[in-house]
Parts: structure tokens; sequence; C-alpha cells
């Protein structure tokens, strides 16, 4: 990343030429997201690894490249020259709630191996190339052990796959970062969460300083603390549920203390130049898009304003 941020200011074009003009336009960036315990069938509708598989190679043919989650913090932060990434195309992904699919593959009676989002990755780098170095992905994982092994039970089929045993290892190779996806979830198939009421399936519930801290501070203390401390310093909303304390008041204030630099949601729209940092949206595979020609639409959508050109008809 530093030396494109270096070869951007040698290059920059003086005050008076034209394309100074690009200054005034934003980057548009799609954050996907994908969730490894889809699995219910052996195609794109009803199983996220082919998806995930398909996407990336759409991507690739369309002339995509990987932007690191920890790089498009930079830019929101303004650590990176704007203009250096627009005109790009350019795509963030990341894997939500850290079943261990996301690195080891699943083996199903009807299907077959299913790769896992890591052995994906890896091998996408034949088709889809990546911006600058850092990992390809992010993922995003429940820290409480007690509450996984209760969501293996309640969400899963009870066989122990969500356990925290590769954190470590795919934090450390570069491929698959992992992040913050709060202490417990607040799910509602858990006995209890860390909410001062035991309020349960809905992260606007976390309002005070005493449940923030339980959700947001000692998970990412826990998943640094895993993996080496090497925790990719930004966190999801569980259920992309974003209050107005989190967002405005204690993660501007206590979020950096912590490690962290922003936050995803999942609101459906591309990450610019003037996102929040503390809610940067996502497209959520299954929900915001739903085959590869649902794909196509929203990346038409994010070249309309990436890629300006002299007879370029309006989008």
């Amino acid at each position: 990343m530093i030396e494109r941020i270096l070869r951007a200011f040698r290059n920059k074009p003086s005050a008076d030429a034209p394309e100074v003009q690009r200054e005034n336009l934003s980057f548009r960036i799609p954050v996907l997201c994908y969730h490894s315990w889809t699995i219910n069938g052996p195609d794109y509708e009803t199983n996220d690894h082919v998806a995930l598989e398909q996407d990336l190679k759409l991507l690739g043919s369309r002339g995509y490249e990987v932007l690191p989650v920890p790089d498009l913090l930079a830019a929101l932060h303004g650590e990176m020259p704007a203009d250096e990434l627009v005109g790009k195309k350019l795509v963030c992904l990341t894997f939500d709630d850290g079943r261990d699919f996301d690195y080891h593959e699943y083996l199903s009676s009807a299907w077959g191996a299913v790769p896992s989002f890591h052995n994906i990755l890896e091998r996408s780098s034949d088709w889809l190339g990546q911006y600058s170095s850092g990992p390809r992905a992010v993922s995003f994982v429940i820290a409480s052990p007690e509450a996984r092994q209760i969501l293996d039970q309640t969400c899963g089929n009870g066989a122990g796959e969500w356990q925290d045993d590769w954190w470590e290892k795919s934090a450390a190779d570069g491929i698959m970062g992992i992040a913050n996806h709060s202490w417990d979830h607040v799910h509602d198939t858990l006995p209890t969460v860390r909410q001062r009421h035991n309020q349960k399936g809905s992260f606007l519930a976390i309002d005070s300083l005493e449940d923030a801290n339980a959700q947001i501070a000692e998970a990412q203390a826990y998943i640094n603390r895993k993996t080496g401390s090497r925790a990719v310093p930004v966190f999801c909303y569980p259920y992309g549920h974003v209050s107005s304390y989190l967002r405005d008041d204690y993660l501007p204030r206590y979020g950096p203390g912590l490690g962290l630099r922003g936050a995803f949601s999942t609101d459906g729209d591309f990450a610019t130049g003037g996102v929040n940092v503390w809610s940067i949206p996502r497209f959520v595979c299954g929900g915001h898009w739903k085959g590869l020609s649902g794909l196509e639409r929203l990346l038409d959508d994010a070249e309309c304003d990436t890629a300006p050109q002299a007879n370029q008809s309006p989008c």
C-alpha cells in the first residue's frame, strides 16, 4: 500500500490539469458478504461456496481486483489519496459468523466435499487479481466459545463445527483475516446474552457503555489473543443492526483504543469516500443479489460512476 501512496503523490497532476477534476469524484466499491453455513444444495442459489467461486470468476472476467479491507479503511480515513482509487474496478470480500466452513471443507453426504471459503480464496488468485497486499477477505467471528458451542447445536448440526482453533492459522497466512463480530451476536437461540436485560435477537439493544464493552471490547480482546494480535481492525454489526449509540458515540470514542478503525453494516450500498467509517455498507449474497445475473447488475451499477469516459453515455 505504501508504494502505491508514494507513487500517487509523485504523479499527482498540477492544479490546472484536466485530471484534477477526478478529485471531485469518489470511488464506488462493492463490499460483498457471504455466509459459509449456507450449504442447502449444490448450486449458486442454495450454496454460498458455489456462489463465491462463481462470483470471483465473474469479477476476474470483468477486470476487478480485490482491495484488502485494511486498505479500504485507509482510504476512508484519508490516508490514501482518493483519486488513487477512482476509476478502478475494486471489490472487498467479507464472511460473517465464522463457522468452521470458512476455513475447513464441509463433507456432505449428498454433494460430497464442499471447499472452504479459504480454499476458494487461495485458488482464486489464478483468475482474480489483487490491488494491494493484505488479506483477500475477512472472516467476522463470534468470540464467545460458550455461545458458539450452543449455536452449533441450535443453528448447526451439533457436530462441533464452530471452533476457533483455525483463527490464528488463518490470520497468519494472509489469505483470510479474522475480525470481530461481537461476543455472542445477542443470538435469540442462546439462553443468555451479554445485554443487561438479556434482550436477544437485535443488536440495537446494545445501547450502553456496559453492554458495548461486553459485546465489542471483550470480544476484541479475545479475538486478538486467539489470532496472535493479528485481528483485522474492523467490527461487523450482528444482523447488520447499527444503533446510533454505537455508530455515533461508542465506536468513534472507544473504537480506536480497542484497535478498531471501522465497522460494517449490511445496508446494501457501495463504499464511497463520504461514507461513515463506523457504518460501511455491504451487499449480502442471497439477499441483495441472487445469482450471477444479480451480481452483474450490481457491478454495472458500481461501474456507472467509477469509470468516466469522455464519450460515455450516462447510466
